[in-house]
């Protein structure tokens, strides 16, 4: 064995054993969360000015790793076992203050009133003992090596925005460190150069690093705490720092989200992604909510998180007026524009209120909820039935749904969509009853031979008039097959024209997709009557299901438009479902198409007298639209930008 070599492994094991340095982790968030790697400041003057750059090789955790490497190699270096002690300075092996270590084998590190871990590396070591080059290290940003450092943490609770998966915490000694974990983009490099610029006031960094679920990144410095630090941190203005640090009056936890790409919103505040605007004198509250929801909006997008906030300051009055900013958050909703908040606070001198979108889809003050008037109390005891005979054992009879085959039904689809290039969905509901003109038009011709065109008996009347019926319906088979044709064309094989896989108005849409050379996808319900696959969704995007729930879950997923023909208690259910989860936010709002006269719907759903009687809110009817034509119905699709 080379005599560097040896020397490089001695001081490692004597390192590691004899005085190991202190490794603390950051504790983060649930799910799989991580650490990268930073150096107590008391170790650097011994150990050189690169020592702890993050773009140096993986951590050997002391006490953990020299173990394993003992047994094949002790022979070898028995003759040299304290040469790391004499390299290294005992003052820089002393532990400070006593702050417990999280790993074992691990020493305490300098308190410093924040938890932080300090570790070696293979790469220093050898620096430390002359193996290694000085100035191997680069400041530049290294995927592969921060991806190594992001892994193995320990998980605690902080706030986390809604659809993301995990979050690590970064202890950041210097600018060297943040210029190797934080990417370099175009949006990045000044704040990166400002950052080294600014460091003397800024002293350590905690950075937070946010996963989701796509496996994407986004990073945000930790402000909780730091009321100066935003003052010095690049890109932020003086009315900015001013308004962070009225968040901090009101924030347990906030973070200034580093842009690393387009769109990004400016902070997190417990766990919300906020957008901060000032309104200066001349300026327009609506033309600020909107771009402040432009940004969150295009964030959440990217990233697949929930809705967020806005922050917006006032600066010019001493109180918010809140009946005028209420009303301009709300008809801003109105709008029908795509909504990535749902929170909007405004801040005018010591003022601050909140607005919070509910269940109606509008804005109101946020106040402190109401309590129950039985809070305290005990609940009244329940008699018990004098005829138990009449009440049945529901709950053991009830059969259990296989939780493999919901598992199945609520994943699969989407699967092999993806698999097979589609990007969005266009979703056909309507009456699997309704017929084909020509079937219509020949069922009618048979009954008039049968009957005569003026029927005596009342049965054969209903008949008659029931098959003129069909053929006034068949009208809208042709207008969905149109439409189906329609998005095939103009979709370009990446949208797929999706319908409940059965007869009537489905098989209509999924046989335009189908001739005109686009996608069609059939999710089939599994009925004992009524329903059955039909013959035109493309082979491998059809799909048989057991539960309605599921199949009305896939249904709309991946929808960017959700257009209903006529049709009974299926389609009506699967429309009203959908217009609550819209109203209520559970669902982004997309357009969805009614197809036919208004009249027609009218007569069958008085949807103003729901408003009239106060059971909706007027700004509900804006959830929909009337289109008499395919055409038409397309078009109020494309009008309309592509929510989350």
């Amino acid at each position: 064995m080379g005599m560097r070599l040896r020397l490089l492994l001695s001081a490692l094991l004597a390192f590691g054993s004899a005085a190991p340095a202190a490794a603390q982790v950051r504790a983060v968030a649930p799910g799989p969360v991580s650490v990268v790697p930073s150096f107590s400041p008391a170790l650097s003057p011994a150990l050189g000015p690169s020592f702890g750059a993050p773009a140096l090789t993986p951590l050997l955790a002391p006490g953990l790793a020299a173990p394993s490497l003992a047994p094949s190699l002790a022979p070898a270096l028995a003759p040299v076992p304290a040469l790391a002690a004499s390299l290294i300075p005992s003052a820089a092996l002393r532990p400070a203050a006593a702050a417990p270590a999280l790993l074992p084998g691990s020493a305490p590190a300098k308190d410093t009133g924040r938890p932080q871990r300090v570790g070696t590396s293979l790469k220093d070591l050898g620096r430390l003992a002359g193996i290694a080059d000085a100035g191997a290290a680069s400041a530049a940003f290294d995927g592969a090596v921060a991806k190594a450092a992001l892994e193995n943490a320990e998980a605690a609770a902080v706030p986390l925005p809604l659809g993301a998966k995990s979050v690590s915490v970064v202890r950041l000694h210097s600018a060297h460190e943040a210029s190797g974990v934080i990417p370099h983009t175009p949006n990045t490099e000044h704040f990166i150069r400002e950052l080294a610029g600014k460091w003397d006031k800024i002293g350590t960094l905690d950075l937070r690093v946010y996963r989701d679920t796509k496996g994407d990144s986004f990073r945000a410095v930790d402000l909780t705490g730091r009321s100066e630090l935003a003052e010095n941190l690049p890109e932020v203005q003086p009315h900015e720092a001013a308004l962070i640090r009225k968040i901090q009056l009101h924030s347990k936890d906030l973070q200034l989200v580093i842009r690393e790409a387009g769109k990004t919103p400016d902070l997190i505040v417990d766990g919300v992604v906020t957008e901060m605007k000032s309104l200066f004198p001349g300026g327009e509250f609506a033309v600020q909510l909107a771009h402040a929801n432009e940004q969150v909006l295009a964030h959440a997008t990217r990233h697949r998180l929930a809705p967020g906030a806005a922050a917006i300051d006032l600066t010019s009055v001493d109180a918010v007026p809140v009946a005028e900013v209420r009303g301009i958050i709300n008809d801003y909703v109105r709008t029908g524009a795509p909504l990535g908040l749902a929170k909007v606070s405004v801040y005018a001198g010591k003022d601050r209120r909140v607005f919070v979108r509910g269940k109606d889809g509008l804005f109101n003050v946020e106040g402190p909820r109401l309590r129950a008037r039985s809070e305290g109390k005990a609940a009244p005891a329940l008699s018990k039935p004098r005829a138990r005979f009449l009440v049945p054992d529901a709950l053991n009879l009830a059969a259990v749904p296989d939780a493999a085959v919901l598992v199945r039904e609520v994943t699969e689809p989407a699967r092999r969509l993806r698999a097979a290039g589609i990007k969005a969905t266009v979703t056909a509901y309507g009456s699997a009853r309704i017929l084909q003109p020509e079937t219509a038009r020949a069922q009618l011709e048979e009954l008039y031979r049968k009957y005569g065109r003026k029927p005596k008996r009342p049965e054969e009347r209903k008949a008659v008039y029931a098959a003129l019926q069909a053929v006034e319906m068949s009208k809208y088979y042709e207008i969905a097959r149109e439409f189906g044709a329609i998005v095939a064309r103009e979709g370009g094989g990446e949208i797929a024209v999706v319908s409940g896989g059965g007869p009537g108005i489905m098989e209509a849409a999924n046989r335009g997709a189908f001739e005109a050379g686009g996608p069609s996808v059939g999710y089939n319900i599994i009925l004992d009557h009524e329903q059955g696959l039909n013959k035109y969704a493309t082979p491998g995007l059809e799909f048989e299901f057991e539960n309605f729930s599921t199949r009305k879950m896939a249904l709309r997923h991946g929808s960017m438009g959700l257009v209903y023909f006529p049709g009974g208690f299926g389609t009506m259910d699967e429309l009203f479902e959908v217009l609550t989860l819209m109203q209520t936010g559970k669902m982004p709002r997309v357009p969805i198409v009614l197809v036919g006269k208004a009249e027609y719907w009218k007569k069958i759903l008085d949807f103003e007298e729901f408003a009239r009687m106060g059971l909706i809110s007027p700004g509900d009817l804006s959830l929909f639209h009337f289109a008499d034509t395919a055409r038409a119905a397309w078009t109020a699709i494309v009008a309309v930008p592509a929510a989350l």
